[in-house]
């Protein structure tokens, strides 16, 4: 805590606590991921990569707010030294910029995870167009927010003249539209996972992962809730509410964006609804055929087994991504949304297909 200011009352443990919480949670699940990622020898894709830079970011906007409340972010206006009252509000500046960075990059690693997983031409090219929307966005809210003031100094120091952009529109909108596209990623997978011929606890475990992403909404509406309160304060520095729930938005998306991911952890903790692997029956082999983790094809005998690909009729879906378990070695991993009749006949005539073992990873 810097000296200078006068003492008071303080909102400073609203921010402070869940920065140390999430300092210490959220690293458990961006590891956890890695970790699965490794064992599974599947490797680190684009998905976990963003994941990844959307953490860093993160941890920058906890690190940046943690020094803004050592300057006197949380106590009142009044009792701040001038030169605490422009440190505080110049660190909050620039963890403004990193939290818009943070938010999108974290919807992007979700729809990235979806292209690693499903095929089905329709829904890859939403997720594409998603993806562009989103880091569009990101990209245009990041610049609203560096040159929200011009000159720029008077973010943090209004005794510069000069003018702002409407603070209270600016972020409602980002809430908007937060709240929006953290709707449209929910459901997108919903159907497809429905219509498919995955085993129906499977089936019911899948749509549960993706669901847990309604959390991050559930705490953007209520960040969404303290905007115009903190705003239009007249104690800015005190009525910190909307910083609260910031760092609990931002966190929250990155450990839901890696739960799909760690699905070892949930199969320890729920065995009977996250089960280790499919085992055997009409929807799962115990095959040891290092490539048994996709379909078989008649029609592709000679080249043994090949991956499939969606076709255009709208019969099922079958599968997300599957992984072969029991060999060592084996890196066999494919992405696969096969549509058929559910009685193992190709949709397109092209001949039977053998399911084996289903892993989300």
């Amino acid at each position: 805590m810097v000296s200078g200011n006068a003492p008071g009352e303080s909102h400073a443990l609203q921010v402070q606590i869940p920065c140390i919480v999430f300092f210490v949670v959220t690293p458990i699940f961006i590891i956890i991921r890695i970790w699965t990622r490794i064992k599974l020898k599947s490797g680190l894709g684009y998905d976990d990569w963003t994941i990844l830079f959307s953490f860093i970011n993160s941890l920058a906007v906890s690190t940046l707010m943690m020094a803004s409340c050592a300057y006197g972010f949380g106590q009142h206006n009044a009792n701040l030294s001038v030169y605490n009252r422009k440190m505080t509000f110049k660190l909050f500046y620039v963890a403004q910029a990193f939290y818009k960075i943070t938010i999108n990059l974290t919807k992007a690693s979700i729809l990235l995870l979806y292209l690693r997983i499903f095929i089905q031409r329709p829904f890859r090219i939403m997720c594409y167009v998603m993806l562009g929307i989103i880091l569009s966005y990101m990209v245009a809210t990041f610049f609203s927010s560096v040159f929200q003031c011009t000159p720029i100094s008077r973010a943090w120091d209004k005794s510069i003249h000069g003018s702002c952009i409407s603070i209270p529109k600016n972020w409602y909108a980002n809430a908007g539209f937060s709240i929006a596209t953290d709707f449209i990623i929910l459901v997108l997978p919903m159907p497809i996972i429905y219509k498919s011929y995955l085993p129906s606890n499977q089936k019911v475990a899948l749509m549960f992962v993706f669901a847990l992403g309604a959390f991050v909404m559930i705490t953007s509406i209520f960040r969404m809730q303290t905007l115009n309160f903190s705003s239009t304060s007249p104690d800015p520095t005190y009525d910190i509410a909307s910083s609260l729930w910031t760092i609990v938005e931002e966190n929250v998306g990155i450990i839901c964006a890696c739960l799909p991911s760690s699905r070892p952890i949930l199969s320890m903790l729920f065995p009977t609804v996250f089960p280790s692997n499919s085992g055997s029956g009409p929807y799962g082999s115990s095959s040891g055929n290092p490539r048994s983790n996709t379909f078989e094809n008649t029609d592709s005998a000679k080249s043994g087994w090949t991956p499939s690909r969606g076709d255009k009729d709208a019969m099922g879906i079958n599968l997300t991504t599957v992984k072969a378990h029991g060999l060592k070695g084996s890196t066999s991993e494919e992405s696969i949304l096969r549509r058929h009749d559910g009685l193992g006949n190709d949709s397109d005539g092209n001949g039977i297909h053998k399911v084996t073992a289903y892993y989300v990873s």
